[in-house]
């Protein structure tokens, strides 16, 4: 999300390859594997490679083989011209005022994509938890992969960290007016899923129960005690 993008017209991105022309030209911040930098468009150009190598339309590839197998019936990317229900609106501070609010969605983007703006629900989060550690949606190897720290404690589209809560792996992200956060304690047995229609509403209360559930004991086989 470049100022290519803010200063242009939102419509004109609603397919992965929409987003490509706004990467063209840029090059490396580094060399891969040297350090971590969480970047946007490396997970579209990842959106991308899926499209590549399978031949589907991004979108119809993450319905048929992460949210249908994982159950993920409220979950997907949303065409925002029109009302779509049951949909939450994001609340942004309004410029002239610290106590009132806007809606995001002259912000929003027209339609999300593999960076961002799809839309979700904590039991759909969960449910995504749930597949990920069952393999239904990738291999053991493969997650082995994806949950161990390649650079400064950031695996595959995970962050992995390691203290008094055990392993634990997840991911956060936000827009304005769009708070989200993920984490699976896999020493501990919990997952936790919180989502907020406001700016960094999400990140504190996450926080708060990462050093709650380090705080709990764990009993020899590794399952949180009552």
């Amino acid at each position: 999300f470049n100022d290519t993008y803010w200063n242009g017209s939102r419509e004109l991105y609603r397919s992965v390859e929409d987003f490509k022309p706004l990467v063209q030209g840029e090059t490396l911040s580094f060399e891969p594997g040297e350090r971590f930098g969480y970047s946007n468009t490396g997970m579209l150009l990842l959106g991308v490679v899926i499209q590549s190598a399978t031949g589907q339309d991004y979108f119809d590839y993450i319905r048929e083989n992460i949210y249908l197998p994982a159950g993920m019936e409220n979950t997907d990317c949303y065409e925002m011209d029109y009302p779509v229900e049951n949909l939450a609106i994001g609340y942004v501070p309004a410029p002239d005022s610290p106590w009132k609010w806007e809606n995001n969605l002259y912000k929003h983007v027209i339609k999300g994509g593999p960076a961002g703006g799809g839309f979700s629900t904590v039991e759909d989060l969960f449910r995504f938890a749930r597949a990920l550690q069952s393999g239904k949606l990738v291999s053991k190897a493969s997650l082995e992969k994806m949950w161990t720290p390649h650079t400064a404690r950031y695996g595959y589209g995970f962050s992995v960290e390691s203290g008094p809560a055990g392993k634990v792996v997840g991911h956060s992200g936000g827009f304005p007016g769009l708070n989200g956060n993920l984490d699976i304690f896999l020493d501990k047995g919990y997952t936790v899923a919180v989502l907020s229609n406001y700016d960094n509403g999400a990140s504190p209360l996450a926080r708060r129960v990462y050093e709650l559930i380090g705080s709990l004991p764990v009993n020899q086989t590794g399952n949180t005690q009552d």
